[in-house]
């Protein structure tokens, strides 16, 4: 097969944030997230980008009436050593539906993303699941996949596809996918500076290497593991720092080779962000987007680069296989 680009959002409002910032602080750019969606949309229509959004469960809920219906039962809730990391405490301070609670509900949005062409609807755990934190266990992290499908099949979505919340996954974890019909995640990106690094000097590296190719512009290879298949990610597309545009080329250019490097190889180019990284200077960010996506098309004529969900690249694989 030839190359392709693959693009996932983890959608997720403040859900995946609660732990990090207060909501006052951050409130700002998950409505403006709400509103980038639909304009996303259309840019994606424009070029026909094939897109997986991996959304947490809580967001498909029309009320909270709902979400308690699909909730794990209480002694089968993650038990984090931290506490504060753990959403299921704000199901009793967060207000009834999305009118009042935008933030925490999105049942609207989901159905205007089902309503395009080649837009994925995936699962990012049904309550924004850390599976490396100390506490929990993998049966708690398997009733969550469960309530996740649960409120996913109510909506009229079978999910398929899973990012894993702070790209968090364990073998151990990763083989209870297929019990729940999921046929791809999008695992860590596989280069030298995960394996040799953490805490901040992890930070650090990966900060440089939004801008300069110091791990190399190598595409992904999807592999199985556990029968599910790893579509790991390539890179992330980084929010501005610093105010500075010549670090915005930078991370620009460092996208269009690796991608152009992914396509003439035949890989796969495996871009992803969470739409509150673009609720903040949202024109700004649809603009370097367009130039992405028409640096893809350029891709596709010349190397026949295509893009796909991660539902259909695992479908290709299986048909493969």
């Amino acid at each position: 097969m030839n190359g392709a680009l693959i693009v996932s959002l983890d959608f997720e409002l403040f859900w995946g944030m609660h732990d990090c910032v207060s909501l006052e602080k951050y409130e700002a750019n998950i409505i403006g997230a709400r509103k980038a969606i639909p304009d996303l949309l259309e840019l994606f229509k424009r070029y026909n980008v094939h897109a997986t959004w991996a959304t947490v469960g809580f967001l498909f809920a029309e009320n909270i009436e709902e979400i308690n219906e699909c909730c794990p039962k209480m002694i089968e809730q993650p038990s984090y050593e931290n506490s504060k990391i753990n959403s299921y405490r704000l199901l009793n301070m967060i207000s009834q539906n999305e009118k009042t609670a935008p933030e925490y509900y999105a049942k609207s949005l989901i159905k205007l993303i089902s309503s395009y062409d080649n837009q994925e609807i995936a699962s990012h755990t049904f309550s924004h699941y850390y599976c490396c934190e100390n506490g929990q266990t993998v049966r708690q992290f398997r009733e969550d996949l469960k309530a996740a499908q649960t409120i996913a099949r109510k909506n009229g979505f079978e999910i398929k596809s899973l990012v894993f919340p702070r790209n968090q996954c364990d073998d151990e974890y990763i083989k209870v996918l297929k019990d729940f019909g999921i046929t791809s995640y999008r695992g860590l990106e596989n280069n030298w500076i995960h394996h040799l690094f953490r805490g901040w000097l992890l930070r650090l590296f990966r900060f440089i290497d939004v801008y300069i190719p110091i791990s190399g512009k190598k595409g992904t290879k999807p592999y199985y593991n556990f029968d599910v298949l790893n579509i790991y990610g390539t890179r992330m597309y980084k929010p501005m720092v610093l105010n500075c545009r010549l670090l915005e080329y930078l991370k620009i250019r460092r996208i269009k080779k690796t991608m152009k490097a992914a396509a003439k190889r035949k890989e796969i180019f495996h871009l992803w962000w969470h739409p509150h990284n673009i609720g903040i200077n949202t024109s700004f960010y649809l603009k370097q987007l367009e130039d992405i996506f028409s640096y893809y098309t350029l891709l596709k004529r010349k190397y026949g680069f295509s893009s796909m969900t991660m539902e259909e690249l695992s479908n290709m694989f299986k048909d493969n296989k």
